[in-house]
């Protein structure tokens, strides 16, 4: 059963994605990254609160993109600096604290309950795409269905886990 936050993610992700898809298209580094650009704009909104109406959705979806553009440089830039700093032998990894870890623990326990709600093929595209990290593109053809509907059934996946996991947000 969809709530209404997340009919009002799905029905935004109907609206914007066009609009989204051509913003990425003029600015996005690398033009084959855009489908995973879209997604990634829709996973940020998955962690906010939906408002009821928005005064200017394109403007705010518009807004999001441009966030997740500037981090998604951020990362190339890290990811391809080459050169790191030496690192300290003498360091002592105390590891996390206790706390931590089981929080962590409940969290991946109520995400794979919310995982296990959702049809086979959404999860399936969704642990391609979000936990092994593969472009969207990618994650189509690895299940022989569109970009178009592999990025629906992510979107859906994505629209779940944040009703499920509403009281997580931080």
């Amino acid at each position: 059963m969809i709530d209404n936050a997340e009919g009002r993610l799905a029905a935004l992700v109907q609206r914007q994605r066009a609009r989204l898809a051509r913003f990425f298209g003029q600015h996005a580094p690398d033009k084959s990254e855009v489908p995973d650009l879209v997604q990634d704009v829709f996973l940020k909104l998955t962690k906010t609160e939906m408002p009821e109406a928005f005064e200017n959705e394109a403007s705010y979806v518009i807004s999001v993109a441009r966030s997740v553009l500037t981090d998604h440089h951020r990362r190339r830039r890290v990811r391809y600096a080459g050169e790191h700093g030496e690192m300290v032998d003498d360091i002592v990894d105390m590891g996390p604290p206790i706390d931590h870890v089981l929080d962590n623990r409940a969290m991946a326990q109520r995400v794979r309950a919310a995982l296990l709600d959702l049809p086979e093929r959404t999860r399936d595209v969704f642990a391609l795409k979000t936990l092994q990290g593969m472009r969207m593109a990618d994650v189509a053809d690895a299940l022989n269905v569109s970009l178009s509907t592999a990025e629906k059934h992510h979107a859906r996946a994505l629209a779940h886990l944040a009703a499920r996991l509403t009281d997580y947000r931080r």
